[in-house]
């Protein structure tokens, strides 16, 4: 981590700003795309940050409710062809919706072939019926790029395991706390930074580092460090300490300089003042997650544990009435804590922060809708983490729809999920792992093209 020291002379210059914006205000639908490009599948993968901000959430009920809203996002290309369309519902609580200022973070990624792609999201209050939208313009890359886009942090951390936890997504070896623009406080003024760089040669690259103004005046820089590449590529990540920095609005600058080429990329990150962290400390008090629900609400939150239970756990849960099955979960995940004794529970966190996204991106429609967490890819999503690289075949031709999931973390495995039904029904049909099943009949079901895909990716 890089402790940057801020000049006298760069505080005063700024102060103009901090004065105009004690605190980071987010009051608009806010919506950002940062890219990469993976050179074996010749396709640009985008991961889209949208940022809701509570002040369009209202209370449900009375006083002290929780608050709720549909979000919905669609991805098109230019003639207006939809690659992506999904929709679910938040559920914002009540002590949250009491902060200023405060905002929702929404995050999903898609694969794309060279083009121009636009992403709009809405977002619809369950209570008032009020909409509010955003819609962005993503590039998708025509051909190798020197770097991906700048992708912006309140934590970087690597990856000793497959732990991701909740608001974190994972990058390679590293786990980045974000959701698009961070704010930084006083009391966390720690700032992440992920790139990507795609040099068309092995070299030692010189990186540096800068923190401008929103007008692009420079406040301060940091001492350039030298960075072996090879001809595959290599990533640049690093936390940087901007304790007092006063509030408003910046851009990180990361510049890359080889023997030929430059490249430089920048991305806003914000700075709030006192007020802002004093609400966010009083949102992160240790809350119990089971003490509030309903019966139906803890067998839901039961159900996908499944996954996770021994043999000697299992059996005895819905024999206990509503308080035993409180103390059921509490004692369950008591044993999986990793960090005993402290308000947060990063296992806990984690699985839950999985069955949220699995049930948003793979719930399955028909006669019997089929929560996300339930089907072939939810599965696979949950108990391994998002995969490192996805490939979607969503025409075929003759061929029915299918994607390919890849994990490198470790060792190379691979899993192939195809639509059979052509409703959006995806099933494992193949893959390398030994803990998971394939079809008999999985090269058949592909074709001779599709299974020439699935080895080239």
């Amino acid at each position: 981590m890089r402790q940057l020291t801020i000049p006298t002379l760069a505080l005063t210059a700024i102060a103009a700003v901090g004065a105009a914006s004690q605190a980071v205000e987010q009051t608009s639908l806010g919506l950002s795309a940062v890219r990469y490009w993976r050179p074996a599948a010749g396709q640009t993968v985008v991961d889209v940050f949208a940022r809701v901000p509570v002040a369009a959430v209202s209370a449900l009920g009375a006083e002290g409710s929780d608050g709720a809203f549909r979000f919905a996002v669609v991805v098109q290309d230019s003639s207006g062809l939809r690659l992506l369309s999904q929709a679910w519902t938040e559920t914002v609580g009540d002590a949250i919706l009491r902060v200023r200022g405060a905002s929702v973070g929404e995050h999903l990624t898609f694969a794309a072939r060279a083009g121009r792609y636009t992403v709009e999201a809405v977002v619809t209050d369950s209570a008032s019926g009020r909409v509010a939208r955003q819609q962005i313009t993503v590039e998708a890359f025509a051909a190798p790029p020197a770097a991906s886009d700048l992708l912006l942090g309140t934590g970087l951390r690597g990856l000793e395991d497959s732990t991701v936890r909740s608001g974190e997504i994972r990058k390679g070896g590293v786990a980045v706390q974000t959701s698009g623009e961070p704010v930084l406080t006083p009391q966390a003024a720690k700032l992440g930074y992920y790139l990507e760089l795609y040099p068309a040669r092995a070299e030692t690259l010189t990186v540096s580092l800068r923190v401008l103004t929103a007008a692009g005046s420079p406040v301060i820089a940091a001492p350039s460090e030298r960075l072996p590449v090879g001809a595959g590529g290599a990533v640049t990540h690093e936390i940087v300490d901007l304790t007092g920095l006063p509030p408003g609005r910046y851009r990180l600058e990361v510049t890359a300089g080889g023997r030929v080429d430059t490249v430089r990329r920048t991305a806003g990150f914000g700075m709030s003042g006192f007020e802002t962290a004093a609400t966010a400390e009083a949102m992160n008090q240790p809350e119990d997650r089971f003490g509030r629900m309903t019966e139906a609400q803890l067998d839901e939150v039961y159900a996908p544990l499944i996954y996770l239970m021994t043999s000697a756990e299992q059996g005895t849960y819905s024999s206990l009435s509503v308080d035993g099955k409180r103390r059921w979960l509490r004692q369950f995940w008591a044993k999986r804590d990793p960090t005993a004794g402290t308000a947060r529970n990063e296992a806990q966190e984690r699985f839950y922060s999985l069955i949220a996204e699995a049930n948003r991106r793979f719930r399955e429609g028909g006669q019997s809708a089929v929560p996300g967490w339930r089907t072939d890819r939810g599965r696979i999503y949950i108990k391994y983490g998002p995969p490192d690289e996805v490939l979607e075949r969503r025409q075929a031709g003759s061929t029915s729809p299918y994607e390919v999931w890849k994990y490198t973390r470790t060792r190379l495995l691979k899993y192939v999920f195809m639509d059979l039904t052509r409703f959006g029904n995806y099933q494992l049909i193949f893959t390398d792992d030994r803990r998971e099943p394939s079809r008999s009949n999985w090269m058949e079901l592909l074709g001779e093209e599709g299974v020439q895909d699935v080895q080239r990716f």
